[in-house]
């Protein structure tokens, strides 16, 4: 009788070849990202096997970055200590994320293996000031190389990882790591404890109390983050990487002038202008950050310059520097936050995955509306948006405190006239502000009063009712009116009134004419004429209150413009005009705070040449209230 034939060893491993060769098809077409998720799923069913894991490294590159590689081939490395390509690849990484003990540990393995790895062992001195710490004391070979796990760990943004592997490590910047970790996992109690904890242990660890003010402000409790800040800003840091968190704090605080002064005590320590270069640019862009929020720009350029010649095209210290020139000599609010350290990582990763339901995970953070403003303030372009976002979705919920820090954002001096009208806009539409209400804005200059457009604003072009030739008339007529050749223009508007007489668009175009020839009596009997047959045509009649405002007959030019305002929907010229007519008659009432506010309403409207052009003209009528002025009246074009 035959024995029973074994079950081939090369069934499984045949269909582990295949599903690798199709991942490898997908990341020739470059889809990392999804050829990393089908390697975890083999990893976790096939651990020991190096194909996938060497493959998820490559992936994770192609796809989240250096820093989770990283991560990746440290648990190859770990998985399979005698690999000689999972050592060598986290030899690689543990070289250039500078972490010294970690590639020490590693070169030993590569040793064992075979391998010569010079420069290492680390020389008996280096090692020395490896392991000497802020306050003097010396780390054991164990515990930096613990932290230097753990740092690789957040680099990579694996703040689970972080908890775990630095857990009992009893060395300052290893707490201080995995306290900003607890931050990270949305673990904000926990966070703060811990930093409070280390603070109190040993005071001069500035990075822990700047974090324990800021994580104070996060969950509302503004008298208690002010609380710690006396002592922060009374400190002088004993290293520069108590001094960058301590600046970093002290702006989100509102702190400038603390800032500035803390920034001055470290220009006159030892170690000033000694450690990593990123760190000293930094540190010389958030002085520059608190000199500009001054009104310093001299001293604000200076540090600027100062960090970009201890780093060339530092990205903080370039955006700070654009923003710190547009504004001349005033004071403007460079970016200081990012995306990044500003809000828990493990919630903003969650919504960004989520796709459609992004939405649904605003009202998950739990940051105070206090800690959004600061970030506000001194947030970048991305931060800002989002914490805009997050408050518009509160206010929406019945949260008056969002409403009226969206109304403060629109007065400050941050990002451009159109996103000082977007905070405002969704609530206006929303009917979270009151209505017909002036709104507060800053016009690049001052602060100055809004009113945001309610009715809703057709582009489409609007029909001319006329024949194929008798319309391509129109249109020249318009061009010869545009270069003020006004006899040619009334010639072709007559030659189309012969076809279609009582044309609405013809006889105001007409009135215009007449009013720009110095016709003015002619011009007023044929718009009252076209008003009449037309009562609703907004055109003719903003144009005969221009003329009536204009001869100081200001009663009857109001009874005209009655009501226009209230029209659910109006074509976009027609805003245009009538806004400018009512910005006039405001101003011959006396009331140039109204008349301002419309004009300003209808700058974030303009979307082309026409656009501006009316806006031009809108302008222009505010000088024409006296009578004797520029009598050009306004030329209708047959459609936008």
């Amino acid at each position: 009788m035959s024995k029973k034939s074994a079950k081939p060893k090369s069934g499984a491993s045949a269909v582990l070849s295949s599903q690798l060769k199709a991942i490898e098809r997908l990341m020739e077409r470059r889809d990392d990202a999804t050829a990393a998720r089908r390697l975890r799923a083999l990893i976790e069913a096939h651990p020991d096997q190096s194909g996938p894991r060497r493959l998820l490294v490559e992936a994770l590159e192609g796809s989240q970055g250096s820093g989770a590689a990283a991560i990746a081939a440290f648990d190859w490395a770990e998985r399979r200590p005698k690999s000689l390509p999972a050592q060598e690849m986290l030899f690689r990484y543990a070289l250039q994320f500078g972490h010294v003990m970690l590639a020490d540990r590693t070169a030993e393995r590569l040793r064992a293996l075979g391998v010569e790895t010079p420069g290492f062992p680390v020389a008996a001195a280096i090692r020395e000031d490896l392991l000497r710490q802020p306050d003097g004391s010396s780390a054991t070979a164990e515990q930096m190389l613990l932290f230097d796990i753990g740092k690789l760990h957040l680099d990579g943004h694996d703040f689970a990882g972080v908890v775990r592997w630095l857990d009992g490590v009893d060395l300052t910047p290893a707490k201080n790591n995995r306290a900003m970790s607890l931050f990270h996992l949305d673990r904000i109690e926990d966070a703060l404890a811990a930093f409070l904890a280390l603070w109190k242990e040993d005071p001069d660890n500035l990075f822990a109390l700047g974090w324990a003010a800021r994580l104070r402000l996060y969950q509302g409790d503004e008298t208690g983050a002010r609380g710690l800040t006396t002592p922060l800003a009374a400190a002088t840091a004993r290293r520069l990487e108590d001094a960058v968190p301590q600046l970093d704090a002290l702006l989100l605080l509102g702190e400038d002038a603390a800032a500035l002064d803390a920034f001055a005590r470290v220009e006159r320590c030892d170690w000033f202008g000694i450690g990593e270069p990123q760190q000293q640019a930094m540190l010389s862009h958030l002085a520059a950050c608190a000199a500009s929020r001054l009104g310093e720009a001299k001293r604000a350029r200076a540090l600027c310059k100062a960090s970009l010649e201890r780093v060339p095209n530092f990205k903080p210290a370039l955006e700070s520097r654009t923003v710190i020139d547009a504004a001349g000599d005033a004071l403007a609010y460079p970016p200081v936050f990012g995306l990044g350290q500003a809000l828990p990582l493990t919630w903003l990763n969650r919504m960004r995955d989520a796709g459609n339901d992004a939405f649904s995970h605003l009202g998950k953070v739990t940051a105070s509306n206090d800690f959004l403003d600061a970030l506000y303030v001194g947030g970048d372009d991305g931060l800002r948006g989002l914490v805009a976002f997050i408050l518009q979705y509160r206010a929406e919920r019945g949260d008056p405190n969002a409403v009226e820090r969206l109304k403060r954002f629109a007065c400050l001096p941050i990002g451009t006239r159109e996103t000082r009208f977007g905070l405002l806009r969704p609530l206006h539409d929303k009917g979270l502000l009151p209505y017909g209400e002036p709104l507060e804005l800053w016009d690049g200059e001052r602060v100055t009063q809004v009113k945001l457009v309610s009715t809703e604003i057709r582009r489409e072009p609007e029909p001319s009712n006329l024949p194929k030739d008798l319309e391509m008339l129109l249109q020249r007529s318009i061009d010869r009116f545009n270069e003020r050749d006004y006899e040619g223009a009334e010639i072709l508007l007559t030659r189309i009134l012969e076809y279609a007489p009582g044309h609405r668009v013809a006889l105001g175009n007409l009135a215009a004419i007449h009013s720009a020839q110095g016709r003015p009596l002619e011009a007023i009997e044929l718009l009252r004429d076209v008003i009449a047959r037309f009562p609703d045509y907004v055109f003719p009649r903003c144009n005969l209150a221009v003329m009536l405002i204009e001869a100081g007959e200001i009663d009857e030019a109001a009874r005209l413009l009655d009501g226009l305002y209230e029209r659910p929907s109006l074509h976009v010229q027609d805003i245009f005009v009538l806004y400018g007519a009512l910005a006039m008659l405001s101003r011959a009432r006396g009331n140039q705070p109204a008349a301002d506010a419309l004009i300003a309403s209808l700058e974030p409207l303009v979307e082309d040449e026409d656009d501006a052009r009316r806006l031009a003209l809108a302008k222009r009528l505010q000088g024409r209230v006296r009578p004797g002025a520029d009598k050009s009246g306004r030329f209708e074009r047959k459609g936008d």
